[in-house]
């Protein structure tokens, strides 16, 4: 696979000594595992190989593989989240939990001062929270599948574009004209959207040749228009919405 090649893969990571599993791009796994999360959607991810979308060790793996190929990976905690840091388990004063009307308790994931950590212990007027990643220290495995490799140069700009913008479905439009990409976001989504714009941007303009310029317009439609437009948007996630709890009932 060449480095900057635009793949759709599927990957399931477990720890390696429980064969816990911790994160699965597929639904079937997730349910499995005792991890589904209903506002999740399962589906291959598009990376771009070499491009560091994934952990080093994993991304240098996947420039060796084919489409179609699947292989099992182990990595050390080295290669994978790291080595535990016991200075990274701290005390910390109550009054700052209650400052942010938390209550703490053994096993709570918290975020504090632009960290997140899991509660360890609570003892009189402080709190022991670990803010080491819950995987440092430990070797982990994944299943990795290459699904696809996109070469048509219109599904790379589009693979590129769900892959950053990652906006309701039908909500977008994608213009590529020779040497040209024209994209059209909602109004409505043009804040959530503006830090995607750079990298998107310049993913396209190193990995899909031809293309020179990536121009951004936003969207405006009448109240009525767009009141419209979000209700067909539900229906149809309603009805998408109960297509997979049949197929869940079915298998």
């Amino acid at each position: 696979m060449e480095k900057g090649g635009i793949l759709k893969i599927n990957y399931t990571g477990r720890e390696k000594s429980s064969g816990e599993v911790f994160d699965t791009t597929l639904e079937k796994e997730a349910v499995k595992a005792g991890i589904f999360d209903k506002n999740r959607k399962y589906a291959p991810i598009v990376v771009v190989a070499g491009e560091g979308d994934l952990l080093p060790a994993l991304d240098s793996i996947l420039t060796k593989m084919k489409k179609g190929e699947k292989r099992t990976v182990s990595l050390k905690p080295g290669e994978a989240f790291g080595e535990r840091n016991p200075k990274l388990a701290k005390m910390v004063p109550l009054q700052e939990f209650r400052k942010r009307d938390i209550k703490p308790f053994p096993g709570l994931i918290v975020e504090l001062n632009n960290l997140h950590g899991r509660v360890q212990s609570v003892s009189g007027g402080r709190v022991r929270v670990d803010f080491n990643h819950p995987l440092a220290g430990k070797e982990v495995e994944f299943d990795l599948s290459v699904e696809d490799e996109i070469t048509d140069r219109k599904e790379k700009v589009e693979a590129l574009f769900g892959k950053f913008f990652q906006l309701p479905e039908g909500k977008g439009k994608l213009e590529v004209k020779e040497s040209e990409v024209r994209v059209s976001i909602p109004s409505e989504f043009a804040l959530a959207a503006a830090q995607f714009k750079k990298p998107f941007s310049e993913q396209v303009l190193k990995h899909i040749k031809g293309i020179k310029k990536v121009k951004f317009e936003e969207e405006f439609l009448p109240e009525k228009e767009k009141e419209k437009d979000m209700k067909k948007s539900g229906e149809k996630e309603k009805t998408l919405g109960k297509e997979r709890e049949s197929a869940k009932k079915k298998e």
